[in-house]
This record gives structure tokens, sequence and C-alpha cells, in this order.
């Protein structure tokens, strides 16, 4: 190997090393509530933890590919978070796509290596390449796919074998496997061939052959029909009489021909500006150029790919176009790096090689300060969708619980269970389950956001005491019992045939700080009393929480029947560094006008504090 050429080889390795940090420390760390609810994201996670079919037509290489990396990558980092773990799978995509991307850019620039780091790294900070980079979706894969295909086009010009021909024959087919619109390059690539060797067509065997190739990667397929049969409750929303009606139906992605609008207008005027945005209107410009200047069958192969994707954007211009295209953006920046060798050839003149150079790299850094701030995915704010999935978990259910949330809880709470694999026991279920899980002796918790309807939903009388600080431990008709253990044994008379049994200070968990109550009647109050629970410190007060009944606020004192326990809990945000010494409680009611009754004032001491540690999550 030539000295220089080792030089290409270690520059080639910085550079892909370079981004590979770049795009380790944007990656996707977590998930928004908009995340979980649907979408591309989160069903190739899914996809990929569970090898269940994707979005339709199902990716099966893809997902087939995608379970393995997620899995092995499990196994060296079983604690994980596992949301960068399934985003690292894009990851790896993008750095092969740039890799070869690279020595395309090498080869078309006969060689320059300032041009060749220049393009790639200007491609490698474009915005939804670098975004899709960082995060879970299959948009790389087919850059590299659609570049891959270029490559053997470009191999079998220089060095017309028809091993190329019998690749390129095994490409195609991928895409039926893959991404369809990667195909859109088809039409491109045999002209360019047939306009070299127009004999190709004649030639029955190689086509025979060619054939069998693109049909090898449909038996992916298999994946998608076997998984889906084991697993009917992934099939979603209709009726099939049978697996195979699925399967077709699946196939067909009814759904996505139907989000195809075929109406002549209107134009979306987001398609030039986003394109032009994506590789500014110089590299566009240069692009086309570089084509035109490549050869009249470069020129034809790439216009014509442009001309199919273009088209096919406005007749899905209100769909996902903007990441169909992405394929499209290399190729004309291939073109760009054609025009610039060109000029760098014709005006050997220094002032203009510097000139080339200095507008590469201007624009690499313009692009890749505007782009980081919108593309890095790296413990974002909004990533709150999992929060209230941690609360109920932080509350440690008891063993084989089934929960009762809302639509954010129980998304949040299946992605911990099914992906994160944290607490498999639980089982979210609706309240329509609630009836058979209580027969059946299992632990019913429902949180306090789905408290108010669970009962009604249900059709059961039921009735709650607090498991936590937004968990409620729910029976049929009847308070469901709790044990006392640990807690502060005060048995406080509060009056109006109320006891406090007892109290218990936890720091930790679902809190900072929380108490719990466990309230006794021993006869039935006449009224409905609400608690206020204070925290204090040398005499003053450090946070306040009132509910206004026992139970978060969902069992009036006035329905507790003679000897019926109750528990309550409260969650307080104490200053930090800040140790409160005393608990108060107050039992008051309102009254007209804004008034209001006390029944009892009590304090204690905060002589012991539990270090709460919830079960499962160490």
């Amino acid at each position: 190997m030539q000295t220089s050429s080792r030089w290409a080889v270690w520059i080639f390795f910085c550079f892909l090393i370079a981004v590979s940090i770049l795009y380790g420390f944007t990656l996707d760390t977590g998930l928004t509530l908009g995340d979980l609810e649907g979408g591309d994201l989160i069903t190739h996670q899914y996809a990929q933890v569970q090898a269940r079919p994707s979005n339709a037509p199902g990716y099966p290489l893809y997902t087939m590919g995608g379970w393995l990396w997620f899995h092995g990558l499990r196994l060296l980092f079983p604690d994980a978070n596992p949301v960068p773990l399934l985003s690292s799978y894009s990851t790896l995509w993008a750095i092969l796509a740039l890799a070869l991307f690279y020595w395309l850019v090498y080869q078309v620039t006969q060689g320059n290596l300032m041009f060749t780091v220049g393009f790639s790294a200007f491609y490698a900070v474009t915005y939804f390449f670098w975004y899709y980079a960082v995060s879970t979706e299959q948009y790389a894969s087919a850059v590299l796919h659609t570049l891959l295909i270029v490559y053997a086009t470009l191999a079998w010009d220089r060095h017309p074998k028809d091993v190329w021909l019998y690749i390129l024959a095994f490409l195609f087919g991928v895409g039926l496997a893959h991404m369809v619109t990667v195909l859109f390059i088809a039409p491109g690539v045999l002209m360019f061939l047939l306009m070299k060797d127009p004999r190709l067509i004649k030639r029955g065997r190689l086509i025979v052959k060619g054939i069998v190739l693109a049909i090898l990667p449909l038996l992916s397929y298999a994946y998608v029909y076997i998984r889906g049969a084991q697993h009917p409750e992934w099939w979603g929303i209709g009726q099939w009489s049978s697996s195979w009606d699925w399967f077709l139906s699946f196939l067909s992605t009814q759904q996505g021909r139907d989000e195809l609008t075929w109406s002549l207008l209107p134009w979306n005027p987001q398609l030039p500006r986003l394109i032009l945005q994506e590789i500014t209107p110089f590299f566009l410009i240069v692009g086309v150029i570089g084509w035109w200047l490549w050869g009249k069958r470069h020129l034809v192969m790439f216009g014509l790919t442009a001309m199919i994707y273009l088209i096919f954007c406005y007749i899905d211009r209100f769909g996902n176009w903007y990441q169909v295209i992405m394929p499209l953006y290399p190729l004309f920046l291939l073109g760009a790096a054609v025009s610039f060798r060109t000029v760098w050839e014709r005006q050997p003149r220094r002032y203009v090689r510097i000139a080339l150079v200095a507008v590469l790299v201007m624009l690499t850094l313009t692009k890749a300060i505007d782009v980081y701030p919108r593309a890095n995915q790296r413990n974002q704010p909004n990533d709150t969708g999992l929060n209230p999935g941690w609360m109920i978990l932080r509350q440690s259910p008891p063993s084989g619980a089934a929960i009762v949330g809302d639509v954010g809880e129980k998304l949040a709470l299946d992605y911990l269970t099914g992906v994160w694999g944290i607490r498999r026991d639980l089982e979210m279920i609706p309240t329509s389950g609630i009836a058979e899980a209580l027969a059946a002796n299992q632990p019913v918790l429902v949180t306090k956001n789905a408290a108010s309807y669970a009962a009604g939903e249900s059709g059961l009388p039921l009735r709650y005491t607090a498991w936590g600080p937004t968990l409620l431990l729910a029976g049929n008709a009847q308070i469901p019992p709790l044990s006392v253990d640990g807690m502060n044994l005060v048995g406080a008379d509060v009056g109006d045939g109320l006891e406090l049994v007892g109290f218990q200070v936890l720091s930790g968990g679902p809190a900072p700080w929380w108490v719990r109550l466990a309230l006794r009647a021993d006869t039935t109050p006449k009224h409905d009393w609400s608690i206020s629970a204070r925290l204090l410190a040398d005499g003053q007060q450090l946070a306040q929480v009132d509910h206004v009944a026992p139970a978060l606020g969902f069992t009036p004192t006035s329905s507790l029947r003679p000897g019926d326990v109750v528990f309550d809990a409260f969650a307080f945000d104490v200053p930090q560094g800040v140790k409160p010494d005393s608990l108060r409680l107050i039992f008051y009611r309102p009254l007209d006008e804004g008034a209001f009754e006390n029944l009892a004032m009590l304090d204690f001491p905060i002589e012991s504090v539990v270090m709460y540690r919830p079960k499962g999550l160490e």
C-alpha cells in the first residue's frame, strides 16, 4: 500500500470516530408522551425488543437485525437505559452509510482528501441524517441501501462484470423487503446500464438469475407471518378471519396508501424550502451541474431518480415524504463533489483552491451550528413520557398487581415493564378488567388519575385505601386491609368516631418526603372530614398537603363503617438540606362562606424516618 493510501485510510477512520463521538453525545436518551402514543419511533422500538413486525409492511430484515443488535447489547449492558441502545441501531446504519459515502466522494474526486472529508462532514451534520442517526428510525439504513446501489452501479461501469449486476439484483430485492421507496433509483440505474450495454436486455440467463436473487430477500416475510400468527394481539385494528388474511392485509399497507394524496392541488411549499434548507441552494445547484459534468448517463440516472422522488413527494405531500426523500440528498452532494473536482482541476490557481476549501468548511460549520440544537436528542427537558410509569414503580406495587391508570400511565408502565424489563410481574389493565382481577384475588391498584372514573366504568362499588402518594389499593365494596407494621402507633382520638392508629414518615421513593397515615372509624362519622398534613422544623412550617378525604381524597369519612381502617399518603417537596422535626395533622371541614370547622389538630415529633427503597428498582 502506498503512503498516500495509508494516510487516506487513517483519515477515514479518524473521521468515523469523530462522527461516532458526535452521534453518541447526541444520542436519544428519553421519550415524550407523544413518542409513546404512537408513530414509527415507538413502533420500531417495540419491534426490535419483542421481534414483532414493525409498521406495514414490516421491514423484516431491518427488524430482525434490530432484535439481534438490541439483545446483544443488553447482554453486555443489562441495566442500561434501553432508549439509547435502541437508538444506537440507527447510529450503526448511519456510520456505515457515511463510510460508504466517504469512499464514493473519494473516488469521484479522484482522491482529494480535503473534498472527501469536507463533503462527508457536511452530510454528517445535515439535520435529517443527523436526527435519524440518533433516534430510533430506519431512514439511515435507506441511505446506506441507496449508496450501495450507487456503488455497485459505478463499480460495474468501471469493470463491467456480471457479479456487480447480480449484486444490484439482490439489492433491489432487499428494497422489496425493506424500504420500498429506495427502489425509486431503480429506473435510473437500469437506464444507466442499458445506455452503456443495450445487449443486457437480451441476456435471458442473466435476467433469470437476477430475478431469483431479487426474490430471495422476500423470504424474510415469513418472519412477519410467523410472528403475527403467534401474536394475534399485535394485529391492530381490524377484523381478519385468519392469520393469512391479516398477513395479506398487512403487506398491502392499506393505511400508507390511504395517506397518499393524488389530487392535482394544492402544492406544498414546504417541499422546495425543506430541500434547500437541508443541503443549501448552493449545493443543490452545484450538485445538478456535477451530474451533467459527470456524464450523460450519470445525469440520466441521478436526474431521473430525483424526478421520481419529487413526484412522490408531491403525491405524498401531506405524509412523510420529508423522511422518504433522505436518500436523494447524498446524490446531490456527490454531484457537487464532481463540480468541485472539476474546478480544482481546471483552475489550479492557489486562491481558487483555497476558496473551494473555505466554502466547504464555512458551509459545514454553519450547518453544524444551526442543526446541533435541533438534532441533539440527549437528555431533552420534554423527555418526561416515562415519568408516570416511574412514579408507579417507585411506590413498589405488590407482586402480580393489576394496575389501572390513565393513558399516559399505561403507556409509560407498559414500556418500563415490556421494553426496560422492570417488574414484568405487573400488568396494566382496563377498567373493564377490574372485576376479573378482583375475583382472582389479584391485587388491584388504581392511580389517583383514574380513581374518579374506575368505579363507574367497572360497574363495581370500589372502595379505596392509599398504597402510596399516587396509588390506591381497590376492594370490591370493602376497604382492602393493609398492615400497620413499621408505623408509629399512637392511637390518638380525632373525634366524630375517628381514631388515628398511627403514622410513618418516609424519605425517598416516590417523593423526597412522604407521610403515611392509618385512620380507623370506631363509629361512622357524621361528617366528611378533610386532612391537612404539614411538616415543620423548629416550629416553622416547611410544606403542606391537603386531602378532601382519606385515601388521597377518594374515601369520604362519612362512608366509613365501624371498624374500617383507611390509609392515606402525602408527598411533600421540602427545601433541600432541611430536615423536618415534627408532623402536624389538622382534621377539618369547610363550612359556608369560606369558613372552616376544625375537628382536631395533632402534633407529633418525628423521631424516626424510614429510608424508602422501592423493590425492583435497585
